[in-house]
């Protein structure tokens, strides 16, 4: 397996700065969050990228780009709403190709109004209208990203009125979408909702995991702590990272300058792998 840090566990400095740190500080990978300020995808800059690029592959690291999702919603009913989501997200593919990555992790759309639960959640038309927007939306960025050499990876949420409510939604998103699309795991998000579980996510996503987000909470919000800072189990997923051929965020956020965290996440996962 290969760790990753991301710029959101140094987001007091430019993803640069941090990216800077991650190849001092030999990660295996480094996860760009492409949100503002961060970065501008209407406003990238090429040999900024190319630079990154250029030490990234020679320093054996490989690159992750998480799409943005912050007031976006390639779900959404509105259509205009809907395709500034969709380009945004193929603006990120844009950036994974130039700075090199094969992974970009994408979340799925968002349902605008409150649904009811239950095996009869299409008795509402408008709901019916809003999960073939998410497959269309996402059949859009899919292609997109094969065409650029690179693995969409659609990652769990199970709540946030997202329009995954299980893994099983997941598969059969997959199914709609094509067998291309994979999968990133948060382990945060399966742990707070209580119904989707590690290990089940693990059981139903199995070989179609392509890319892990590992992080801490207490069980009840997705509090994005230090590994070791909160009480999460991490056994099953220590388990299944030990014949894992691919990359492992350790989605640490940290609005300061101050690397102890992603450091001690490190250490304290490394130490579970060991």
């Amino acid at each position: 397996m290969k760790i990753a840090m991301p710029n959101c566990a140094l987001d007091a400095l430019s993803w640069k700065e941090a990216f800077e740190f991650a190849l001092k500080n030999d990660f295996d990978a480094y996860e760009l969050n492409a949100y503002y300020p961060s970065i501008d995808l209407d406003r990238l800059d090429s040999a900024e990228l190319k630079d990154a690029r250029i030490k990234a592959e020679a320093a054996g690291m490989e690159m992750v780009v998480h799409a943005p999702f912050f007031e976006l919603n390639i779900a959404a009913l509105a259509r205009r709403i809907r395709d500034a989501s969709i380009d945004y997200v193929k603006r990120s593919i844009d950036l994974c190709a130039a700075v090199g990555g094969q992974t970009l992790v994408v979340h799925p759309g968002s349902y605008t109004y409150s649904i009811t639960e239950g095996p009869d959640l299409f008795s509402d038309p408008v709901t019916k209208l809003q999960w073939d927007t998410n497959i269309d939306a996402l059949k859009q960025i899919n292609d997109y990203a094969n065409s650029n050499g690179i693995v969409a990876c659609l990652e769990n949420l199970g709540g946030f009125g997202s329009v995954d409510r299980s893994f099983e939604d997941l598969l059969a998103i997959r199914e709609a979408v094509g067998d291309s699309l994979k999968f990133t795991l948060d382990v945060g998000h399966a742990r707070i909702n209580k119904s989707y579980g590690v290990e089940k996510g693990l059981q139903t996503l199995g070989e179609h995991i392509r890319h892990i987000h590992i992080t801490d909470n207490w069980g009840e919000k997705d509090d994005h702590m230090a590994i070791g800072d909160g009480d999460s189990d991490y056994s099953a997923i220590v388990e299944f990272a030990k014949d894992f051929p691919h990359i492992a965020t350790l989605e640490v956020v940290e609005f300061s300058a101050d690397p102890a965290p992603i450091l001690r996440s490190r250490e304290y996962f490394c130490n579970l792998l060991n």
